[in-house]
């Protein structure tokens, strides 16, 4: 099966609406111009590396799935240790940026958890990221990730027993980390990002909306025959991080300021766009 370039275009181009929509929006809205360059510059390098990695580099293949699991369950953790918010953990700080550990590792926790072999070790990883996550507290991420294990542990075990308690487990988690809410301010320019664009205009607030709409698109149109079932879980991941800004006070990803959503969708990305070259190869 080969991949037309549209459907390259598509993968490379995907986030270019919502970048660019979210710029000028913080631009316009005279937020820091140092805030919204580095969303920017973050984004054009994330296209420029998934070009690469796509033509000339795999990087999820040839990796043992436990080593980088160890690493992003350990910068989970991490965020324990520093002073967080209004008793919030979900930041680390990385030199002169905090970076919200979740949103970056999370789709690489999904994509390691689609590799493992192991049942027992798969469901065991998804637990404890939950865990974590509930302890953080994250509810849009508890939501995204949950929903996103589900369907690869789903398909993974036959039994329809743990099949349910899966799904029991996941919607708990769920419950419990949205009646446990947070209670963080939401800042313009992050997480009220859309509220600045339909002060511009409401046509750029309705182009803004579509924006945001195209970007877990990718993870629909381009899922292969072989690896439908892990596309449609980051599919379904970046839909509920999107979703989940609805009805709390968390950042819309690649259009509000923060450079972890952004580093998180293209590792999701990246993940896609390796299994397009290999269909090219068939």
């Amino acid at each position: 099966m080969s991949l037309s370039i549209k459907s390259r275009s598509f993968i490379f181009l995907a986030i270019l609406p919502a970048l660019l929509l979210g710029t000028y929006t913080m631009a316009f809205s005279e937020v820091p111009r140092i805030l919204w360059m580095i969303n920017l510059g973050f984004g054009m390098m994330g296209i420029a590396l998934q070009w690469v990695f796509f033509r000339f580099r795999p990087v999820f293949k040839k990796v043992n799935p436990y080593s980088i699991l160890l690493v992003t369950i350990v910068l989970l953790l991490r965020t324990f240790f520093d002073d967080g918010y209004q008793d919030v953990h979900r930041w680390v700080s990385i030199g002169t940026f905090k970076v919200n550990i979740g949103l970056i590792v999370s789709p690489l926790i999904l994509i390691q958890i689609h590799k493992m072999e192991n049942k027992i070790m798969a469901l065991l990883v998804s637990l404890l990221t939950v865990l974590i996550l509930l302890f953080q507290p994250d509810a849009s991420l508890v939501t995204a990730f949950s929903a996103a294990a589900v369907m690869l542990l789903i398909r993974k075990n036959s039994s329809n027993i743990t099949k349910g308690l899966i799904l029991i487990a996941a919607i708990g988690a769920s419950v419990f980390a949205w009646y446990n809410l947070d209670s963080l301010p939401a800042v313009s320019y992050v997480e009220d990002i859309l509220s600045l664009a339909w002060k511009i205009s409401g046509v750029f607030g309705i182009c803004s909306v579509f924006s945001l709409v195209l970007l877990p698109l990718p993870f629909f149109v381009l899922a292969s025959k072989e690896n439908r079932t892990m596309a449609y879980s980051l599919g379904c991941y970046f839909s509920l991080i999107l979703l989940a800004t609805l009805f709390g006070n968390f950042p819309v990803m690649v259009m509000g300021y923060g450079i972890s959503p952004i580093i998180g969708y293209f590792i999701g990305l990246i993940w896609l766009g390796e299994g397009a070259s290999n269909w090219e190869k068939d």
